[in-house]
């Protein structure tokens, strides 16, 4: 059941955590936002949320928070912007035709959302102004949004699935749903006609690249993105986090296996289908 967001005394419905994490709740100044740098081709982000639950070890979007505790907890909270069905209704932006990315700094899927919806809530509004919609999430509750994906005229889905070890996943998602649970949430919204893709982003040791990209090609979908650790110089760039780096080098994945595991996942996902030749 959807909890009521914009109650104007919303308190008794409102978790104020979820496990070990901290649920807190603000409006936000706006809900469109143009992004710049790496994704600068899409014309609109939108960010339900802020901060994320999935706690992965990775996460380059806890570069963006301001707040030096809340970048040094990232993981343990989550801002749900009340006012995020609102300010997207009563915007004057045309979005016929544009691209709108949901999300770049969180995940419009984690656990939260299966509670509140607030994901749920802004996709038809998205559906009727024409909006582009490009979702990335890494999590399997995407799929209950079928019905809502099919009134675009243009979507894409797109799940991180990072490795085929759930002994790798545990470490560096220790929040994140099961690699079988993803592989078939992604297969089930492709078998709904939703152009749906794969990121291994960022690419995690493989216990065997070739029946990964196996799994991969017979979800169905129709585009792969591997990309590998970003390793930064400075303390404020953007890049992978410290805590997945420290684990990367306890488990020897140096930049040289990297190298060599992509190329082996590249070709034999090349190798099984056309759909993904490099």
């Amino acid at each position: 059941m959807q909890l009521t967001l914009f109650d104007p005394n919303p308190s008794s419905n409102r978790p104020d955590s979820l496990g070990p994490a901290d649920v807190l709740y603000a409006d936000a100044s706006a809900i469109l936002h143009r992004p710049a740098g790496r994704l600068s081709a899409v014309d609109f982000s939108l960010n339900p949320y802020q901060g994320c639950t999935f706690a992965c070890t990775y996460c380059y979007a806890a570069f963006f928070v301001p707040d030096d505790d809340q970048r040094e907890q990232w993981g343990r909270w989550v801002r749900v912007k009340t006012n995020a069905v609102e300010k997207l209704r009563n915007s004057r932006v045309d979005l016929r035709g544009k691209s709108v990315l949901m999300s770049s700094a969180t995940d419009p899927y984690q656990p939260i959302e299966q509670r509140l919806e607030l994901t749920r809530s802004l996709l038809p509004i998205l559906a009727r102004r024409g909006a582009n919609l490009t979702v990335q999430t890494r999590s399997p509750i995407a799929a209950r949004d079928i019905d809502l994906f099919q009134e675009f005229e243009r979507i894409r889905v797109n799940l991180s699935i990072t490795t085929d070890s759930e002994e790798v996943r545990r470490k560096f998602e220790p929040q994140c749903a099961s690699i079988e649970r993803r592989l078939e949430a992604v297969a089930k919204i492709a078998d709904a006609g939703i152009r749906t893709g794969i990121g291994v982003s960022p690419l995690l040791p493989l216990d065997d690249p070739a029946a990964f990209a196996r799994k991969i090609i017979e979800t169905g979908v129709s585009s792969v993105r591997i990309n590998t650790f970003h390793e930064t110089r400075g303390p404020f760039s953007a890049g992978t986090r410290q805590p997945a780096l420290k684990l990367a080098r306890e488990l020897g994945w140096t930049p040289a296996k990297r190298k060599r595991t992509e190329a082996e996942l590249r070709y034999h996902l090349n190798r099984g289908s056309k759909r993904f030749a490099a």
